[in-house]
């Protein structure tokens, strides 16, 4: 990794950080914790973008006490790869791809971190997820169904939101800046 690529990934584990703190404090339905990875992956690639969610995975743990976050950093794998795969293919150039590609990360990550969330902590992880998973077991829903129906309401939106907002600051950039990373080219 080069200086520029280092200097990225420390942008994007701070992005992740802040704005995901933010998200847990308010109860948000939504983490937000994954923007400078996915940020990072359409900036300098799949390398670096895992470097800063893995990083931020783990500061966020140790920052927060919160311990659970640390087995969905393979989460942020998947979304380090995916973000990559789809900054690759074109999907942030439109606001309306961005939205589409971050709906089917969604998915994906939901099929990853909702079995996490229910054999290892029996559904109850931290901020809005474990509030929707809540209300869904009042309404009598039973665990796995509550835990995966949160897992993804939350993950859809979350994830679609996410890449709608890195598309807006990718167009945000100026040319001069752009131009420095090659994956914006593609």
């Amino acid at each position: 990794m080069t200086l520029r690529d280092l200097v990225v990934v420390r942008l994007g584990v701070a992005v992740n950080l802040v704005v995901g703190q933010v998200a847990a404090a308010l109860l948000l339905p939504v983490y937000l914790d994954t923007i400078g990875t996915v940020l990072v992956a359409t900036l300098v690639g799949p390398r670096a973008a895992i470097v800063a969610g893995l990083t931020s995975q783990v500061l966020n743990a140790v920052l927060s006490g919160n311990f659970t976050w640390l087995p969905f950093g393979v989460v942020q794998i998947v979304i380090a790869l995916y973000a990559a795969l789809a900054a690759r293919l074109g999907a942030f150039r439109r606001l309306g791809t961005a939205v589409a590609a971050g709906f089917g990360l969604g998915i994906v990550a939901a099929s990853t971190s909702a079995p996490i969330s229910y054999y290892l902590f029996g559904g109850a992880t931290a901020g809005g997820v474990t509030a929707v998973t809540t209300v869904l077991r009042a309404l009598g829903a039973p665990l796995p169904v509550a835990v995966a129906a949160a897992s993804y309401s939350t993950d859809l939106l979350d994830k679609s939101l996410v890449f709608a907002l890195v598309a807006v600051v990718l167009r945000s950039l100026p040319r001069q800046m752009a131009v420095r990373f090659p994956m914006l080219a593609r």
